[in-house]
């Protein structure tokens, strides 16, 4: 499936609800989200027969995304049915962690292949405030689970100057004492996140190289399934990555398209082009009818994503960044 410049779209990521059991303050207000009713939510059996009919269209890796995708009831049953396509090469999650630990095992059954984990802080009081919560214990416990399933899992970090300036020696360290990935992804200014000061990923690499020497770029095996550029640095264990969509935005790379909750298929993450897929669902279309919708919809993915004119009112929650 090609888009109307040329790329190939081989990659969805599918934003399951738009709750948290977190309260990240660049991400979600302190007080959670309005609650949408029932129906405005793709049921689970909707979400696999969308991810059925993408999969006929060249859909070849899914990513489980929220909110918190694990706090969505019954999604161990919605991977382990999408794990049954024949078509999906891989499935991955991303979790702030919390409930990683005592979901794993089911987790892994279901098909899971790898999983991300959200982490800004190493500090509990820091930790504590960034997300309304006392998990750190647990999210670092999740880690380690993790690191033991063989899930080969990435640290997704912030760096913000508010929050954790004078942390990412520390955080980038994971990588020097696990067999882990530690990521910075530069803030994006959404809704939220505009109200901090974000980092420059070539600033984190810089203050990096003064801690640990030079850094080695290494060749990016994700493949189709991210866009972050890999250091390695002598000692370390895994790897130092960085995503940056502002500095050094990868649009012309972008093979990925978003379902989000209430079905609408984003087909750029800060734009609002798309198509409403539950709209063709509950008014009986085929699923032919409606992978020849989404063919004529992929056409139209935009060039770029103008983050910086069109970010503003964007809640990260909603749509699964």
């Amino acid at each position: 499936m090609k888009d109307g410049i040329g790329r190939t779209i081989e990659y969805l990521r599918i934003s399951l609800t738009d709750k948290c059991n977190l309260r990240c303050k660049y991400c979600m207000p302190k007080d959670g989200v309005c609650q949408l009713s029932h129906n405005d939510i793709l049921t689970l059996e909707e979400v696999y027969r969308l991810t059925n009919i993408l999969s006929k269209l060249g859909i070849k890796r899914v990513r489980i995304t929220g909110g918190e995708p694990l706090v969505k009831k019954n999604v161990c049953k919605l991977i382990s049915d999408i794990n049954s396509i024949k078509e999906i090469d891989q499935i991955s999650l991303t979790t702030n962690g919390v409930l990683l630990g005592e979901m794993i095992d089911d987790l892994t059954n279901a098909g899971i292949d790898d999983v991300n984990i959200s982490l800004d802080t190493l500090d509990r009081d820091k930790y504590f405030e960034l997300t309304d919560q006392d998990e750190l214990s647990t999210v670092l416990e999740s880690i380690d689970l993790a690191i033991a399933k063989n899930l080969n899992p990435k640290i997704n970090c912030v760096p913000m100057k508010e929050w954790n300036e004078e942390e990412l020696e520390g955080i980038a360290s994971l990588a020097r004492d696990k067999e882990i990935d530690v990521r910075f992804i530069e803030l994006m200014p959404t809704k939220y996140g505009k109200n901090y000061t974000k980092i420059k990923n070539s600033e984190v690499l810089k203050k990096l190289e003064e801690a640990f020497g030079e850094a080695e770029i290494v060749n990016n095996d994700e493949g189709i399934n991210g866009p972050a550029e890999y250091y390695s640095f002598e000692g370390f264990k895994g790897r130092v990555g960085f995503i940056s969509p502002i500095s050094n935005n990868f649009c012309s790379e972008c093979n990925r398209i978003r379902l989000t909750p209430t079905g609408f298929l984003k087909l750029c993450l800060h734009q609002n082009d798309g198509i409403d897929l539950k709209v063709l669902l509950r008014s009986g279309k085929s699923d032919d009818e409606i992978l020849e919708s989404i063919k004529e919809a992929i056409k139209n993915k935009p060039k770029a994503h103008n983050m910086m004119q069109n970010a503003g009112d964007t809640n990260m929650h909603k749509i699964g960044g």
